[in-house]
């Protein structure tokens, strides 16, 4: 297996070396005019303020919904994130809200009740579109499910509308939410708000972009292999990756047979403002939240901070830019300077995450395939799309020619890099127990411009060994590189010590600025 990835990493080293000035030169003109401004500054309030304010009467709903769809009218010709929505619905349910307010506040209800109640309510969130919601759509940026629909909402979003979160749209992703890129013949391209010449990601790119663009105060997005985090780097936000199986998974698209699913993939939080991520992961937790105390006060300065001595994977062709290890290091001295304790650590196998994530990820059973027939001809289709005649886009089809290189490890070698991420995962938890988080990369550069990210394919292991690994993850915004695009480092802590994550995010937005709007 480690002959195949370096033999992987040398091909890619040299698509890059191809295609980078390629894209550079044909990647489009730069937006001319400015991102239009936030000038309604009910836009810039966090959604835990907005939730307290219409609790209080100082806001209401309606005026709140209607921002942030005038808002989303304004900026999504320029960022095309928008799948379907249902702005009318949204707005009747905030309607609905703010009577809510009204009876409980004549009856003498007190407003820790209504907020124990409705902690949330009459709140506007966006989804990504794989994340059902009842009535929109599900099609999953596939050609052939692009009038299918949602018959339920998922079971995060069940727990985030009883908490009383209005819901506007459902956001884009790649083709079956297998890519880089949030791309497909369905609905096009997500452009990154901060430069049209640049990727969202994905393949929760659809709801970074609206997210950064001061378009949605939060959104849900979901996390296999740093689907959340990376579009949370590359639109300036914070996203949240919770420990494995907190957050039920019941009701997204594509679905995997195999039970350990929910051990990979997860649903968490994205938002503009850290101290929303907390309330949002609490509810999205459910009878689960129990297990995270999020609840229970953390004291940043009794924490441990470490951080890796060596940034780059054993096998990698994708080093990391000097932006992003400034990013790493501003973070460290800031706690440095606060006397807090902090320490270099080289995981036993943390070099090895490249193949420890690749392995963990091909222990998967049934995975869903773009296939309507599962015998289909993988090549002939490849001719397809290159004359343009297949309903599917490469990147969904380069994914499943990297599943298919499973077969072409042995079991021996299987085996030893399970034995690693066993290892590894102990380490790690062991290490960082109850008191210790662990900064990193999530991803070697800031955002790629569109199509390139097939060159950076390695770069994606940054995220995808702590699905590998189960552990929680929160992606921080930590300001901008020299051409104005966002820039930002990754906060890991041991199982259900996800409020470790939060509270350090919320110190380094604090310290550092957190998110700050395209100009």
């Amino acid at each position: 297996m480690e002959l195949l990835l370096k033999l992987v990493a040398l091909v890619l080293r040299l698509v890059n070396c191809v295609l980078e000035p390629i894209l550079a030169r044909i990647g489009g003109p730069k937006r001319q005019e400015p991102f239009p401004v936030i000038r309604d500054e009910v836009l810039r309030v966090p959604a835990v303020e907005l939730a307290e304010q219409i609790r209080t009467g100082s806001l209401r709903s309606v005026d709140v919904v209607r921002a942030y769809v005038l808002r989303i009218r304004e900026v999504n010709p320029l960022i095309n994130a928008v799948v379907e929505e249902r702005f009318e619905a949204a707005l009747a349910e905030a309607v609905a809200a703010d009577e809510t307010v009204a009876i409980a506040r004549r009856n003498g209800d007190s407003l820790e009740e209504l907020a124990k109640r409705s902690p949330l309510l009459g709140v506007p969130i966006t989804v990504k579109e794989s994340c059902s919601v009842k009535g929109l759509s599900l099609g999953g940026g596939v050609v052939r499910r692009q009038n299918i629909t949602a018959e339920a909402d998922g079971e995060a979003v069940r727990l985030l509308r009883e908490a009383g979160a209005v819901v506007l749209l459902v956001s884009n992703t790649p083709e079956y939410c297998l890519g880089f890129e949030a791309y497909n013949n369905v609905t096009g391209w997500t452009l990154n708000p901060y430069d049209p010449r640049r990727s969202a990601a994905g393949s929760s790119g659809g709801e970074g972009a609206l997210i950064g663009a001061g378009a949605s105060v939060c959104g849900v997005g979901s996390d296999l292999a740093g689907s959340i985090r990376i579009p949370a780097l590359f639109s300036g936000i914070f996203g949240h990756k919770p420990t494995a199986g907190v957050v039920s998974i019941k009701g997204h698209m594509p679905v995997c047979t195999d039970a350990h699913f929910d051990q990979y993939l997860s649903l968490g939080p994205m938002c503009r403002y850290a101290k929303d991520l907390p309330l949002l992961l609490e509810v999205m937790s459910g009878a689960n939240a129990a297990k995270l105390r999020l609840n229970e006060p953390v004291d940043v300065t009794k924490l441990k901070i470490y951080y890796p001595q060596k940034l780059d994977l054993r096998i990698n062709a994708v080093p990391i830019a000097p932006e992003i290890r400034e990013c790493l290091r501003s973070a460290v001295k800031h706690f440095q300077n606060k006397g807090i304790y902090s320490e270099t650590i080289n995981f036993k196998h943390f070099r090895d995450s490249m193949q420890i994530a690749s392995t963990e990820l091909q222990t998967l059973a049934e995975v869903p395939s773009v296939f309507a027939n599962p015998n289909a001809n993988l090549l002939w289709e490849l001719v397809k799309v290159v004359v343009g005649q297949s309903e599917h886009t490469f990147a969904a089809l380069f994914m499943n020619i990297l599943s298919a290189t499973k077969r072409t490890v042995s079991e021996k070698d299987r085996k030893r890099y399970l034995r690693m991420s066993a290892e590894f995962k102990q380490d790690i938890t062991e290490r960082l127990g109850t008191d210790g988080v662990f900064l990193m990369p999530s991803f070697p550069k800031p955002a790629l411009r569109h199509y390139e990210s097939f060159g950076h394919v390695t770069g994606f292991m940054y995220t995808a060994v702590i699905n590998a690994l189960g552990l929680p993850a929160t992606q921080v915004p930590l300001g901008f590189n020299r051409h104005g695009l966002p820039v930002g480092i990754q906060v890991v802590a041991g199982p259900n010590q996800d409020r470790l994550c939060l509270r350090v995010a919320q110190e380094l937005e604090s310290a550092l600025g957190g998110w700050q709007p395209p100009k």
